[in-house]
């Protein structure tokens, strides 16, 4: 059989390599649908991401152009791509899904982090399976999101039938992590504590994070902000920088728990200059993706402290306790149900979990880490094997295998009954 992918952007490699992967070793052709015009920043794909996979084969495509001509003349069986409804919206239409049904390739959404939850009901009639990380995640989809009166309207049994559980692709790639050999690259000793530090976006259009925890001096900030129509935030300015307290809580938790602080960022999320000089190893590349920059820096931590991030998915499935510190929104965010579901605060949430997310607001971080090591954050079996049932789904590093067994499944069917018709 052979399978297209779209690996236009390195993020798309990420949640697919794996997956990618396990179709080549069981002996299906993987083709690797690129846009040379990619236009997003540090994210399209090169030909060094690319030769991961020396057995497939690279397809230039033409963002706006249709993709049911060149996925016919192909002969391809199948597409598969994360959040695949509305990526093929963004770059086509509705009619060319359509198109891309008609001319025999089936549609396979995958889940990235928790953004199935951002596809929207129309999706189960345009794809053949939506995938999800867990059932939790798929339930909430349907009964507790903005989207639930709609879902109600297309019945469970189409609903079942075009959706499925498989685990988290990305996630897979921990499997392929070189401890010894991160170690190493990082001029870190094997024995030594880590903690991973992932540092906050501050590129976000919120105020609160630009003023407050920027860079540069309490007078600096308040002249930005007054500038920008945000003076009611002058008073707390002149409270302190928040997000330079807690770097350093940060330092002195490391410095007693005699770990190594790993601080984790992209240039995109401009960090202000305090970030880097409490870090003993600052690390702001993020081109790697099979395996990928963070799944191997999770791999050799021992603690991570991250902003409400999907590292909280990452250190879960690494076995890894996390700290989550609570951030504010962005108007746009809060528009996306998959951000209602990641940024919930309620106990029992993504990243308030207690025993494996210790869940903070930006205030009571520096508190929580005052006069505490790492044996204060110590993973609870008990609640970890909770949390892969409800956020993981699977922690056996075998997602990928079992979305390629939907795809084959759906290929005998589709085979065995010939002429069927494309979903309604």
């Amino acid at each position: 059989m052979k399978i297209a992918f779209l690996a236009s952007r390195k993020g798309y490699l990420k949640v697919m390599g794996s997956l990618i992967q396990a179709a080549l070793d069981h002996g299906h052709e993987a083709l690797l649908l690129t846009d040379p015009g990619e236009r997003k920043p540090g994210e399209a794909t090169t030909a060094e991401d690319l030769a991961h996979w020396p057995r497939a084969r690279v397809l230039p495509i033409q963002r706006g152009a249709s993709l049911a001509p060149p996925l016919a003349r192909e002969g391809a069986e199948a597409l598969v791509g994360p959040s695949l409804h509305f990526v093929l919206s963004s770059i086509g239409s509705e009619e060319d899904i359509r198109a891309v049904r008609a001319a025999g390739v089936r549609l396979y959404s995958v889940d990235y982090i928790v953004e199935a939850l951002n596809s929207r009901p129309e999706a189960y009639r345009l794809l053949d399976r939506t995938f999800y990380t867990s059932e939790y995640e798929r339930s909430w989809h349907w009964h507790g999101s903005p989207f639930k009166e709609d879902f109600a309207a297309l019945g469970q049994s189409l609903r079942s039938a075009r959706s499925a559980i498989s685990g988290s692709t990305m996630l897979d790639q921990l499997g392929l992590v070189d401890r010894g050999a991160v170690r190493r690259h990082l001029g870190i000793g094997p024995d030594k504590p880590v903690v991973l530090f992932m540092s906050l976006k501050m590129a976000v259009p919120e105020p609160r994070r630009r003023f407050l925890w920027g860079d540069g001096s309490a007078l600096t900030r308040t002249a930005r902000a007054v500038v920008h129509g945000n003076a009611g935030l002058v008073p707390e300015i002149w409270k302190g920088n928040g997000y330079r307290a807690l770097a350093h809580a940060v330092r002195r938790f490391c410095d007693r728990a005699g770990a190594a602080l790993v601080v984790k960022s992209r240039e995109k999320n401009r960090d202000p200059r305090f970030l880097r000089n409490v870090a003993d190893v600052f690390v702001e590349r993020d081109d790697e993706v099979f395996p990928y920059t963070s799944i191997q820096l999770m791999g050799v931590a021992d603690l991570c402290i991250h902003f409400q991030s999907g590292a909280v998915l990452e250190a879960a499935m690494a076995g890894v306790p996390s700290i989550s510190i609570r951030v504010p929104l962005s108007d746009d965010q809060q528009k996306y149900p998959a951000h209602t579901f990641a940024f919930d605060v309620e106990r029992g949430s993504l990243s308030n979990f207690p025993g494996v997310a210790w869940f903070t607001s930006p205030e009571g971080a520096v508190a929580l880490l005052e006069g505490r090591t790492l044996a204060d954050f110590r993973l609870d079996p008990a609640a970890r094997r909770a949390y892969v049932e409800r956020y993981l789904g699977f922690d056996d590093l075998g997602s990928s295998r079992r979305v390629l067994q939907v795809i084959e499944d759906d290929a005998r069917v589709s085979s065995a009954s010939r002429g069927a018709a494309p979903p309604a």
